[in-house]
C-alpha cells in the first residue's frame, strides 16, 4: 500500500493527480499482485527454499530505489502519449516489477508454514489477516505521516532500507550456508547506494537565472519556492505548477506571472 500511494504522489508533479493517474496506479498494483501471487505459487511448488523469496525482495528494493531517479525522465517521456495511456505506461514501468516481486511473499509463506492439508485454512487465514492489517498500518503511515512530512525520495529510500534489512536479516541469521556472502553484500550496498543517489539528486536546485530556496512535501503535494534573479520575483509552486508570486522585498504581488527558467 505504501508503494501504491507513494507511486501516485511521485508521478503527481509530472503527470498530475487526475483519475487517470490513480486508476493506472491501482490497476497496475492489482495486476502486479495477480502475477506475483501466481509466480510465487509456481516457484514455491518447485522448491520451497526461502532464499529465492528474499532475493526477490532484494531485487524489488533495488528496483524501487531506482524509481526515485527515473521517475522524472520516464514520466516526461510518457507524456508523449495521451494522458490515459501515458499514466498507465509510467505506473507499469516504474512499479509493476517490484510490486509483483513483493507479492510472491504470500504463496511462499503459505507453502512453507503448511505441514499438513488440515492446516491450510488456518495458515491462509492468519497470513491474510496479518497482510491486511499490515496494509492498514502502511496506509495510515503513508497518508498521515510520511507524505506530509518527508520528501517522496526519502520515503521511498526508507521503504528500500526496510526491505533490504529484512532480506539481510534472513541471510545473516538463517541463510549463511545457502548463499554467497559477497553477492548478498554487493546487492545490499548497491541498493543503498542507488537509493542514496536518488535522495541526493532530489535537493534544491539552482539555474543561471533562478534559485530554488525551499522544497518540502505537504498535505497538498510538493511545495517549492523559487527566486527569479532576472525579474526579482519569488514564485510559489505546488506540484511544479505556479500558484502565486510576490516581490520578496515588498511582499506585494507583482504584475504579470511567469517563471523564466534558463538552465
Amino acid at each position: 500500500m505504501i508503494v501504491q500511494i507513494l507511486g501516485a504522489k511521485m508521478l503527481a508533479p509530472f503527470i498530475g493527480t487526475s483519475h487517470f493517474v490513480w486508476t493506472a496506479q491501482i490497476a497496475v498494483t492489482l495486476m502486479a499482485l495477480a502475477v506475483g501471487y501466481y509466480a510465487g505459487g509456481k516457484l514455491v511448488d518447485r522448491s520451497p527454499r526461502l532464499e529465492r523469496l528474499y532475493w526477490a525482495v532484494i531485487v524489488a528494493a533495488i528496483y524501487l530505489a531506482g524509481t526515485v531517479t527515473l521517475v522524472e525522465p520516464l514520466a516526461f517521456w510518457c507524456l508523449k502519449f495521451k494522458l490515459a495511456v501515458g499514466s498507465l505506461l509510467a505506473s507499469a514501468l516504474l512499479f509493476f516489477v517490484p510490486l509483483g516481486l513483493l507479492a510472491m511473499v504470500g504463496p511462499f509463506f503459505v507453502r512453507v508454514l503448511t505441514v499438513a492439508v488440515a492446516g491450510v485454512g488456518g495458515n491462509m487465514g492468519r497470513l491474510t489477516a496479518i497482510s491486511t492489517f499490515g496494509s492498514f498500518v502502511g496506509t495510515m503511515l503513508i497518508g498521515y505521516l510520511l507524505v506530509p512530512f518527508l520528501r517522496n525520495s526519502v520515503t521511498m529510500y526508507l521503504v528500500c532500507v526496510v526491505l533490504l534489512a529484512v532480506a539481510a536479516g534472513y541471510f545473516v541469521v538463517w541463510g549463511r550456508r545457502q548463499t554467497s556472502l559477497a553477492k548478498t553484500t554487493a546487492a545490499l550496498v548497491g541498493g543503498l547506494a542507488l537509493g542514496g543517489l536518488g535522495v541526493w539528486r532530489d535537493q534544491p536546485v539552482q539555474g543561471k537565472d533562478w534559485t530554488e530556496i525551499y522544497r518540502t512535501n505537504s498535505n497538498y503535494g510538493s511545495l517549492q519556492v523559487f527566486d527569479d534573479h532576472n525579474w526579482g520575483h519569488r514564485y510559489y509552486l505546488n506540484d511544479y505548477l505556479t500558484q502565486n508570486s510576490s516581490d520578496p522585498h515588498t511582499g506585494q504581488r507583482p504584475d504579470g506571472i511567469g517563471l523564466h527558467f534558463t538552465m
